[in-house]
């Protein structure tokens, strides 16, 4: 993953927002983000080596939730027009498996979310 972006955020950085159309997938190198519902309850606190924003690669992608940085946080960011790259390049069989793991971590995530 060297080749990808790395961004940082400060403690309290919104990093996006419920709703926003979703173009980057993250992956937390260091540091806690909190995913936030609609009324800003609290759903998760994921960490180091977790990820989010897998709406990013599904079709007409939109965030379900907002995502804050709970302290300073460090994530490799991968684009939609980058993952769409490799995936070009991937076996015809690897696009509908990685589509069918994000769909299902998505479902994951909402059902989370009205649990909190």
């Amino acid at each position: 993953m060297s080749d990808f972006q790395v961004i940082t955020f400060k403690a309290g950085d919104k990093i996006f927002n419920a709703g926003d159309a979703a173009d980057r997938l993250f992956f937390i190198k260091q540091g806690v983000v909190q995913l936030l519902g609609a009324d800003n309850n609290l759903i998760a606190s994921i960490g180091e080596g977790e990820s989010f924003g897998e709406q990013a690669f599904l079709t007409g992608g939109i965030r379900g939730a907002s995502a804050q940085a709970q302290d300073e946080v460090s994530c490799v960011v991968i684009t939609t027009d980058e993952a769409n790259a490799i995936l070009a390049g991937a076996s015809p069989l690897l696009v509908p498996v990685f589509e069918a793991l994000l769909l299902q971590q998505n479902m994951h995530n909402a059902l989370r979310s009205q649990r909190s």
